[in-house]
């Protein structure tokens, strides 16, 4: 090397030294994060989805969902209200976008809406008031006025649903803490202001986020009574800016405003005010999205918020314009190493169920916690079984004196404790319920009931009640009776009653019209003992003091009045499976009653009587089918007064006949009903399934024994249209039976 070389070495480390020296100069001078920026490479981009609500519509987000995930588009953060929260909430614990669209597909939402147990978990006393009322609606009296409910629905079987979906996360009390971290919006109703819920017990915040105002009632976290969110903030976007997101794909399946058309109701005007307040929220949300952020609006149609039935529908209306959206979308797609990464910290892992060391019972209700815990059938040491543990809390439930029975999980040293927390009706402990009845058959013969029973609950600490039912309309009557369980398990019971009844009895001619009518009116006191079978069945006996008097109001007098007397011994039983008493699917129904009329106990006459009933209902593809047998006779006395005897005549009672238009001392009547749902109409817990049926019937009414016999049975039919309303069943028929007669029949009440 020359001089000159080394030399113009020399001055190029002197240079250099001299540049990196200002750029350490430069380095030290500059902002934090800016050397980062200029010699890293660029980090991914935080990512968080927000998903609106919209009730059923809410489904869509689970398509959306889908498309994501074959995208490769990791989300790092979850936001949502109402709906939204609950497929943000289960897919920020660890459920898959399939797992959801099974779930949301296959669910029974009308049952998930309802809080009543199946008639198979109601206590036997209370499966008797389900089939006679009901109106499932109670309305509370409690110091000295009338209560209602918060919410025409309190939650319990959707609670049970979302909890055995959730069961994994119940240590996980920090939101942030979740597979994705989660936030829910709910609304304080007290303020109006949106609370943001980011720690607590997961279900009871997803509850909140979607209690619908009057629906659902309000939800109380931490001394709040919160509904849902989507009053105050329908589309949290500001919420997943608050978690960190860079970027957010936001969901609005939030409903529309309404034409004019279509706002003729004082519902429907109402419905869109809470929409107007909704849609503006979310605009206000909506404008502050940023260049990089995407929106996703699924075309849902005429998919409504309480068209749950529709699930499968809003699931493909979100995935089809989310993959209408794949080139937009694609922008945020991740290398498969950091997908999976992310799919592995997302999905839920399997846990072996907890072994179940102790049951124990939070109990803050006027009931002993002792008749609470002898309700549950639960074998210590054994795994949690949810399906057997949601039995034993449906069974607490249908004591009916609970607004809600949810559970817990404690965890212990060798193993975990099952935690039973009911809550008393805030609007108890006494209660009105109302039944209605009402058949027209369109040829003159009307008729209609309405019930009302008062019932005092939780006298003592044996759960003892007081009910009093009275009734106006056809056959008017009032009854009370005191109902005292002798033991915790509500086993064995005794019964005091008495009661003051009026029963109108006409006798028809061959051409249908009434020759004579009697009103027939009587008081009683009796006394019964017996035992329930868990909530399957019942047997009684008890002695019954009647004293009564017939009078002739059209026709024949033959005296003014015909005084009589009553005494007598009773012994009955009866049995009930049926998973439902207004348009069953499976199960049995059956009772029988034996009635001995005896001299000794002040009786006018010694005659023993025996009353039978039976049915089944099983289904066949889409059909139900339901056969029955109802006999009712006398055993050993063809004398009986008129009160004595027994009527058919009405629909599905030898159809075509009016109303109780054929009496005797001896019946029968053997019917086969067959029945298929065939849709519904609208929304959620108000949502009426609808049913097209026929029916075949024999049967006839003898005054003598020796009168029985096949060849005199009439042969009769109908064909009928009924839906399940909240006030009841409904049916729309038509009637024909041999012998001429026919009858149009539009019927509000309980009929099988």
């Amino acid at each position: 090397m020359t001089l000159g070389n080394r030399h113009a070495v020399a001055e190029g480390k002197k240079t250099g030294f001299l540049l990196w020296g200002i750029l350490i100069l430069l380095a030290g001078l500059a902002p934090a994060g800016a050397w980062a920026d200029v010699s890293a490479p660029e980090a991914r981009p935080r990512i968080g989805l927000v998903l609106s609500g919209g009730g059923a519509r809410g489904m869509a987000h689970v398509g959306v969902l889908q498309i994501l995930e074959e995208l490769k588009i990791p989300i790092d953060c979850v936001s949502g209200t109402s709906m939204g929260a609950i497929v943000g909430g289960l897919y920020a614990a660890g459920m898959s976008p399939a797992e959801m669209e099974k779930l949301v597909t296959s669910m029974e939402w009308n049952q998930a809406f309802r809080d009543r147990p199946p008639p198979n978990e109601l206590a036997f006393r209370r499966k008797r008031d389900a089939a006679d009322y009901l109106i499932n609606f109670d309305l509370g009296y409690k110091d000295g006025g009338f209560t209602i409910p918060k919410g025409l629905l309190q939650g319990q079987n959707l609670n049970l649903i979302l909890k055995s979906l959730l069961l994994h996360t119940e240590d996980t009390t920090d939101f942030d803490k979740l597979n994705i971290p989660f936030r829910a919006v709910a609304t304080d109703i007290e303020t109006g202001e949106a609370v943001i819920l980011d720690k607590g017990e997961l279900v009871r915040a997803l509850r909140a986020s979607m209690s619908i105002p009057a629906l659902f009632a309000p939800v109380e976290i931490d001394g709040r009574l919160l509904v849902d969110g989507g009053v105050a903030n329908n589309l949290p976007i500001d919420i997943a800016r608050q978690m960190g997101a860079d970027i957010v794909i936001v969901v609005d399946i939030s409903t529309g405003l309404s034409g004019r058309a279509h706002l003729t109701t004082s519902v429907e005007i109402t419905g869109q005010l809470t929409t107007i307040m909704v849609q503006r929220n979310t605009a206000e949300q909506i404008r502050t999205m940023h260049a990089r952020d995407i929106l996703v609006r699924p075309d849902l149609g005429d998919i409504a918020s309480g068209d749950f039935f529709k699930a499968a529908d809003a699931v493909a209306a979100g995935r089809k314009k989310a993959e209408e959206m794949k080139p937009v979308l694609a922008r945020l797609s991740a290398p498969q190493p950091v997908f999976l990464a992310f799919l592995k910290k997302q999905r839920r892992k399997d846990q072996e169920p907890p072994t179940i060391e102790t049951v124990e019972v939070a109990n803050r209700t006027s009931l002993p916690t002792g008749l609470i815990a002898a309700q549950l059938d639960m074998k210590l040491g054994e795994k949690l079984n949810l399906e057997k543990l949601k039995k034993n809390i449906d069974r607490i439930y249908g004591i009916d004196t609970f607004e809600s029975v949810d559970f817990y999980l404690k965890r212990k040293d060798k193993g975990s404790a099952i935690v039973i927390e009911p809550l008393e009706k805030s609007w108890g402990p006494n209660y009105f319920r109302f039944g209605l009845g009402l058949e027209d058959n369109f040829k003159g013969t009307s008729s209609y009931a309405l019930t009302a029973q008062f019932t005092k609950t939780a006298i003592n600490s044996r759960a003892g009640e007081w009910r009093t039912e009275a009734r106006i309309g056809e056959n008017p009557h009032i009854y009370t009776e005191f109902y005292q369980p002798i033991d915790y398990a509500l086993s064995y019971f005794v019964a005091a009653n008495a009661g003051y009844r009026v029963r109108k009895i006409n006798a028809y001619n061959e051409d249908g019209d009434i020759t004579t009518q009697y009103r027939a009116q009587s008081g009683f006191i009796g006394v019964d003992v017996g035992k329930q079978f868990g909530n399957w069945g019942e047997i009684r006996a008890g002695l019954r003091r009647e004293y009564g008097v017939v009078k002739v109001l059209v026709g024949n007098h033959t005296s003014d009045d015909d005084p009589y007397n009553r005494g007598s011994f009773f012994l009955s039983a009866a049995y009930s499976t049926l998973d439902n008493y207004v348009f069953p699917l499976s199960g049995s129904d059956a009772y029988i009653t034996w009635n001995y009329n005896l001299k000794m106990l002040g009786s006018d006459i010694e005659v023993q009587a025996l009353a039978f009933k039976w049915m089944k209902a099983f289904t066949w593809s889409k059909f139900t089918f339901m056969p029955s047998i109802d006999i009712r006779t006398t055993l050993d006395n063809d004398d009986m007064a008129v009160q004595d005897t027994f009527p058919l005549g009405g629909f599905l009672n030898l159809s075509g006949y009016s109303v109780d238009e054929i009496y005797g001392r001896h019946t029968g009547l053997a019917r086969l009903l067959v029945y298929r749902e065939i849709g519904s109409a609208g929304m959620g817990a108000l949502t009426m399934p609808l049913y097209v049926g026929l029916s075949a019937e024999t049967g006839n009414v003898w005054n003598k024994r020796a009168d029985v016999n096949l060849e005199s049975l009439i042969l009769a039919g109908s064909v009928f249209i009924g839906t399940k309303s909240y006030l009841g069943p409904i049916y729309l028929a038509y009637g024909q039976a041999q012998r001429g007669h026919s009858s149009i029949y539009l019927y509000l009440g309980q009929r099988f």
